[in-house]
């Protein structure tokens, strides 16, 4: 390519290696008008946007690289020299024999402002000696050397900063553009600075292309590419660290490269050769001003007049959008002098406008300015910023910033007073996270125990509205362990932590100890909370106490109820009741959920009635209330309208998740299940709830076994307070997976845990997910007496609660037992009966289950004639897009030597992939193993290796991994998506396994 070569700020070094993002609009529209012929292109964008970069991709590319490219930089300086930009561009020309002879004489010229071209121009005129000549032959003269070059491109970098000679030339040059010329121009486009004209004459194609800083999710793709990152990393971690690059870089490309060189330096310092999203994530968090940001920010501040540098220190301490009489103010600055010292701020791109007030253009601006500030003087202006603010507030008081401003001024308690009462606003107005993270700074920020003491008991009682993760445990154990509350403070705040550990940060036990500690302390001092702690006491978990244990805490809790006049304590007394009979399938739990209906006086009462009511839906819907626990949501829902908390809003997401998939709505499901993981994942439990959900429809919607066996451990071991669906769903799922896999002991192993907690707790209202598919198991493994056992157990342990899935799935367990008994025909009985419940609960997929265990004992019966009832099981399953249930019923024919045939004889594909095997395609192209393609599609590892092998022939593939997929079709299907259903198909035997093997083979 002809031209200058490259230099470092144009994509060499590791920022280049992460390669060009984004900007695919830009890209398209340079290179169209430099394919158009002659033209002029404005490249506009924010200093640091990456002007220079889309126009050095552009030009890389091999189209262009034989045009003539010239390129010059207007100088960064307050007396520029003129023409630097137009001669520095043509002193990069390159030797072109016999230039001279094809130029005119006028030409020569040149020669005496480009010394570099003197010997390749003719020789320059006598009268060009006169400065005045000179200057009236260079436009012409620049005007009929780039006309002889051919096809040019002349790039011309910040042309905003072009001297009156340079625009005057230009003037010239646009208005006779040569045939043969591209001019392209950079200009600084901040917000606050005037865009300079560039005269464009007719016929003469002119593009203005706008490059803006990058989008969060350009920004999390340079990221994902960049090279000093392990190429395993996290998606979760990517993409929280790609959130802090944005933030603190505002998306400007080469801040944003800066802070991950900034942060490798230092990983690689200490050994690793690359670094995981995790480690990236905090070295980014821990780093100060990266010194390639610092450098950049010295260098646009140095030709700053003492004025402007003022500003500039006056924002930064202030560190908000502000006027520029409120910054002239903090500056002392005369106004008369402020608005040319603003002015030169916009300019020199150290200050952005943005309407009538200014800020920097990104946190790292900011922290370099700010560490441009003496001491001293930061502390003065700190003082005067927070003196500003009291007077010219135009609404409620900025209280953060007042805190942040009175510490930096040395005024601790001033600040941690506005600290407190910023979290208390945000605490009355229903922003629940914003509270507990400013309760969190003020214990680590105060000085005195007793203020830490107060404010851990605020901490507390806010943090189980909110996302409260370790570091608020951390902080109120502190102050209970090193700051001696007095007992009623000890007791209380004990209380609330035991609900913030059972719903988010700990673990059932951690919790339960903790309330009971607390009891004693408020029983002596405030009956009211003593209540209340009861209430939180009762509430039940298949990782907790015994239930009776709970019901005792219950009925103490009632003794004291009378007491409680608190409409607050009331309220979450009221649903924690209601929550802990709902839980046990107590028939009081309907009267006690009727509680939580009558008007709240206060967002904390209404933040517990909606509380109660998610709880209600998740205990209902265990319970096989589907319709009522809907009715719960809808109330939750109304009652959050005025407020925010996170907790409870992902309580309503989860509540969602199962209902949807106790319904068999599994449109979409799985992609909802995964953003609410995703986005829930500070909260144990809602995660490990979502998660669940994620993994169930890995398996039965996607067929994808591998990942469906990841997300079920993972939930159960994320679950904290379990009340019965996230560890007992998890097991009964794995169990499956090992028996359609004839693994019968691992079954057993995969629910073992889950039956030795419901025994323990004797939980039996909670064992209907498992419970089922246990007693398979125990007996395919001979453990039929343990089977009998605890089914006579779960029996006698549900007999008395109002459970109705409870009890649909006592009578599968039931049916399961005749039929090992050897009684099929009590067992069809039984089943029948559990799917008509199952219908009568709106549980598709558990009843579709029962219709499958009916027709295996039909089929055990009569044989080929049972074969249709298992074929409408498979069209239940079909309906609710349940691949995986498919595969398995269609294996089980297939046992008792039973195949689908279609009525118009075998379909031909040709070259195309049948729909089996478009699905081994599908997993093979996600990495899937046979063994494992095996195990989710429910086919021996043989058939596979046979699928596998006509794909590769059929696609003229060498290697697995060259097998694509059809065109139009992903990897991953969309949740919900049925299997390929069998149109028109009957049933026939096939005599004999070899005749079956040849059956599965082809």
């Amino acid at each position: 390519m002809e031209g200058r070569p490259l230099d470092a700020r144009h994509g060499e070094g590791r920022s280049g290696a992460a390669g060009f993002v984004g900007r695919h609009e830009q890209v398209r529209r340079l290179r169209e008008a430099l394919r158009a012929g002659r033209s002029v292109v404005v490249v506009r964008g924010e200093a640091g946007t990456g002007t220079s970069r889309l126009v050095h991709e552009v030009l890389g590319e091999r189209e262009f690289a034989e045009w003539t490219q010239l390129r010059g930089t207007f100088p960064d300086s307050a007396d520029p020299v003129p023409l630097e930009a137009v001669t520095a561009a043509l002193a990069g020309l390159p030797y072109r024999p016999g230039l001279a002879e094809r130029l005119p004489p006028s030409t020569g010229v040149l020669g005496l402002v480009v010394p570099e071209l003197a010997d390749r121009l003719p020789p320059s005129p006598a009268a060009a000696a006169e400065p005045t000549v000179r200057r009236g032959l260079l436009p012409r003269a620049v005007r009929t050397l780039l006309a002889s070059l051919g096809d040019t491109v002349l790039v011309l970098e910040e042309v905003h900063r072009a001297d009156p000679a340079t625009l005057q030339l230009l003037d010239h040059l646009t208005d006779t553009l040569p045939t043969g010329l591209r001019l392209i121009v950079t200009e600084d486009a901040a917000p606050g600075l005037p865009v300079l004209g560039i005269r464009v004459p007719r016929g003469v194609r002119c593009e203005e292309i706008h490059v803006r800083p990058w989008t969060p999710q350009e920004t999390e793709e340079f990221v994902r590419r960049w090279p000093g990152r392990h190429p395993r990393g996290h998606t979760d971690e990517l993409r929280e660290l790609a959130a802090l690059v944005h933030e603190l870089s505002g998306g400007l490309p080469g801040t944003a490269a800066s802070l991950l060189e900034d942060a490798d330096e230092r990983l690689r310092a200490g050994g690793a050769e690359s670094s995981l999203d995790g480690a990236l994530l905090a070295a980014v968090r821990e780093a100060g001003v990266p010194g390639r940001a610092a450098r950049e920010l010295a260098r646009r501040c140095a030709p700053l007049s003492d004025d402007a540098r003022r500003i500039v220190a006056a924002a930064a301490v202030l560190d908000r959008p502000a006027s520029v009489d409120v910054l002239a103010d903090l500056a002392e600055c005369p106004p008369e002098r402020a608005e040319a010292a603003v002015d030169a701020c916009v300019r020199r791109s150290v200050l952005r406008a943005e309407g009538p007030r200014l800020s920097f253009r990104h946190p790292l601006d900011r922290r370099a300015a700010l560490a441009r500030v003496p001491g001293l003087l930061t502390a003065r202006l700190s003082l005067r910023a927070a003196r500003s603010l009291h007077r010219t507030g135009d609404g409620p008081l900025p209280l953060v910033d007042l805190a942040r401003l009175y510490t930096a001024a040395g005024r601790v308690r001033e600040g941690l007073r506005c600290l407190v009462a910023a979290a208390d606003r945000a605490a009355t107005t229903g922003d629940y996270a914003t509270a507990t993270s400013l309760y969190t700074r003020a214990i680590a920020e105060d000085p005195r125990p007793a203020g830490r003491v107060r404010t851990a008991a605020k901490l507390a009682r806010t943090a189980q509205l909110a996302r409260a993760g370790e570091q608020v445990v951390t902080a109120v154990r502190t102050v209970l362990d090193e700051d001696s509350p007095p007992a009623r403070l000890r007791g209380e705040i004990r209380l609330h932590l035991s609900v913030v550990l059972r719903n988010q940060s700990g673990g059932a036990l951690d919790s339960l100890e903790e309330v009971a500690r607390a009891i004693p302390d408020l029983e002596a001092s405030d009956p009211q909370t003593a209540a209340r702690a009861m209430a939180v006491a009762a509430i039940p978990s298949i990782q907790g106490w015994p239930v009776d244990r709970h019901r005792h805490w219950l009925d103490r809790g009632e003794v004291l109820a009378d007491q409680v006049t608190d409409p607050v304590a009331r309220a979450a007394i009221a649903a924690n009741r209601a929550t802990a009979l709902m839980l046990v399938g107590d028939p009081r739990a309907w009267c006690a959920a009727e509680a939580l209906s009558g008007p709240a006086g206060s967002a904390m009462e209404a933040a517990h009635h909606a509380r109660g009511w998610t709880n209600l839906a998740h205990a209902s819907s265990a319970l096989g209330y589907g319709t009522r626990a809907r009715d719960f949501l809808d109330r939750a829902v109304a009652g959050l309208a005025d407020t925010s908390s996170p907790y409870l809003e992902g309580l309503v997401q989860t509540a969602r998740l199962v209902l949807a998939w106790h319904a068999g709505r599994w449109d979409g499901l799985h992609a909802s299940a995964d953003r609410t993981t995703r986005l829930y994942q500070e909260i144990p439990d809602l995660t490990a709830e979502a998660m669940l959900v994620r993994g169930l429809t890995s398996l039965h919607v996607l067929g994808d076994v591998p990942r469906a066996r990841q997300d079920l451990a993972e939930a159960a071991r994320t679950s904290c307070y379990d009340t019965g669906f996230i560890l007992t769903a998890s097991a009964a799922a794995t169990a499956r997976v090992h028996l359609e896999a004839l693994r019968p002991v691992q079954a057993c192993e995969a629910v073992e845990e889950v039956l030795r907690r419901i025994e323990r707790t004797q939980g039996w209202v909670w064992a209907g997910e498992v419970l089922p598919v246990a007693v398979e198991a125990l007996r395919g493994s001979g453990r039929t007496a343990r089977a009998r056992r605890l089914v006579a157990d779960f029996a006698a342990g549900s007999a008395h609660g109002d459970a109705p899935a409870a009890q649909a799935a006592l009578t599968v367990c039931r049916a399961l037992l005749a039929e090992a008994a050897d009684r099929p025909d009590e067992a069809v009985d039984l089943l029948a009966d559990a799917e008509t419940r199952w219908r009568l609960l709106g549980r598709p997929l558990d009843a579709a289950r029962a219709a499958e265990a009916r027709g295996r004992c039909l089929l055990g019966l009569h044989g080929e004639t049972a074969a249709p009832d298992i074929q409408e099981v498979v069209e239940a399953y079909q309906q609710l897009g349940a691949r995986w249930d498919v595969a398995r019923c269609r294996r089980l024919l297939r046992r008792h030597a039973i195949v689908t045939t279609h009525r118009r004889g075998r379909l031909g594909y040709g070259d195309r992939l049948s729909p089996r095997e478009e699905e081994v395609a599908r997993l093979v192209v996600l990495g899937r193993a046979n063994r494992d393609i095996a195990e989710s599609l429910v086919l021996s590892t043989r058939t596979v290796e046979h699928h596998v092998a006509r794909i590769m022939r059929k696609q003229n593939a060498s290697s697995r991994t060259d097998i694509a997929l059809p065109d139009g079709q992903e990897a991953a299907p969309p949740p919900g998506t049925a299997p390929p259903r069998d149109i028109g198909d009957r049933m026939r035997p096939v005599a004999g396994d070899d005749a079956l093997r040849r059956r599965a083979m082809t």
